[in-house]
């Protein structure tokens, strides 16, 4: 049965796959709807106007393995792209000098819901989300959902993962304020545009100036940008000088770049990521918290199916704590193990995770 969009309500099974104008599945066919005012918005924006459902006198299977982890990336991608939204509208009015602490405290619990319940991990999920433009809220909500996971892996209190969480939501807030030419230039940026840039992070702490927002949060706003050896911004601080919470929002950010899509080139895969972040950022980022999320990073990646560069279609077995960047691969053909450590394997990437 066809109905309108806007009649879809909640526990209705969608009954076919639905694409969007440039081809993009949006949701796929048996989709259960948990929140329909979210899907409504979804379809809306790309243009949908009906979809086919089943009706009651249908009988609808069990899902599957697969079809069960279907809906759950269907789920969080509808539920990432509306606390995005959220997120915007947020900074818009801190911008106009209103802060609702209210809201801010349902980004932070949103953002805490999202990382269990769900039969992949955080980061996998992450990895499901499309490619997007927006370099600033997608990014500031990624970089909170990362922040969460490594300061649950550093045993922080309940009281401080909500502080990082809100700090790492709100650290790039000031982008709003650097024009749009600045933040989408394909390519390298002038001296110039690269010293505006570095500006949003004084706009993200004096938005914040006045209001009920604790200092440690409004300090790893301001220097989530520091590096150990002082070659960061704003002030170049080193080691112990720069904040906790601004140390691990540092490695949520670049990891959070690294594996997003940039006006300047696509993304990276999770191991591309860490290849760079071992080789390049340990002495810029904390040795100790860098190495602890480099070797969780790995390991949530066990058991993922990834494509090779040759085509070879296989999953991920096994880590040396050694290269983690370099996995062993079981193939799906043969069961053969690729060890992508090894000298001869040296030309081999994963260039795509299934």
């Amino acid at each position: 049965m066809r109905i309108q969009v806007e009649d879809i309500q909640k526990d209705m099974i969608i009954d076919e796959d639905v694409y969007s104008n440039q081809g993009n599945l949006i949701v796929g066919r048996g989709f259960s709807v948990s929140n329909a005012m979210i899907l409504k918005n979804l379809l809306r924006q790309h243009r949908v106007d009906k979809v086919k459902v089943l009706t009651l006198s249908e009988e609808v299977a069990p899902p599957s393995p697969k079809e069960k982890i279907d809906q759950e990336i269907v789920d969080f991608k509808l539920e990432f792209h509306d606390t995005v939204s959220t997120i915007e509208n947020e900074i818009s009015s801190i911008l106009g000098g209103e802060i609702e602490e209210e809201k801010l405290n349902s980004l932070v619990e949103s953002s805490l819901s999202m990382q269990s319940g769900t039969t992949l991990n955080i980061f996998q999920m992450m990895q499901k989300v499309k490619d997007s433009d927006d370099v600033t809220y997608s990014h500031c909500y990624s970089v909170s959902l990362s922040a969460y996971a490594i300061g649950k892996w550093l045993k922080l209190s309940e009281e401080e993962l909500k502080e990082l969480t809100l700090s790492a939501i709100l650290a790039d807030a000031g982008k709003a304020s650097v024009p749009k030419e600045i933040l989408m230039k394909k390519g390298f940026l002038t001296e110039q545009e690269l010293n505006e840039m570095k500006k949003h992070v004084q706009y993200s702490y004096d938005m914040l100036d006045g209001y009920p927002i604790s200092e440690q949060v409004k300090n790893a706003i301001r220097y989530h940008h520091e590096r150990e050896d002082g070659s960061g911004y704003p002030e170049g601080l080193k080691g112990d000088k720069i904040p906790y919470y601004a140390k691990i929002i540092a490695i949520a950010d670049v990891y959070t770049a690294l594996t997003s899509k940039r006006p300047q080139r696509e993304k990276l895969t999770p191991f591309e990521a860490l290849k760079i972040m071992e080789r390049d950022f340990m002495d810029k980022l904390d040795v100790t918290i860098l190495t602890e999320f480099l070797k969780r990073i790995a390991e949530n990646y066990i058991g993922n199916p990834v494509k090779l560069n040759d085509d070879t279609i296989g999953e991920i077995v096994f880590l040396s704590v050694h290269k983690l960047s370099r996995p062993v691969i079981k193939t799906t053909q043969g069961d053969k193990l690729i060890d992508l450590g090894n000298k001869e394997n040296a030309k081999l990437e994963i260039v795509e995770f299934l």
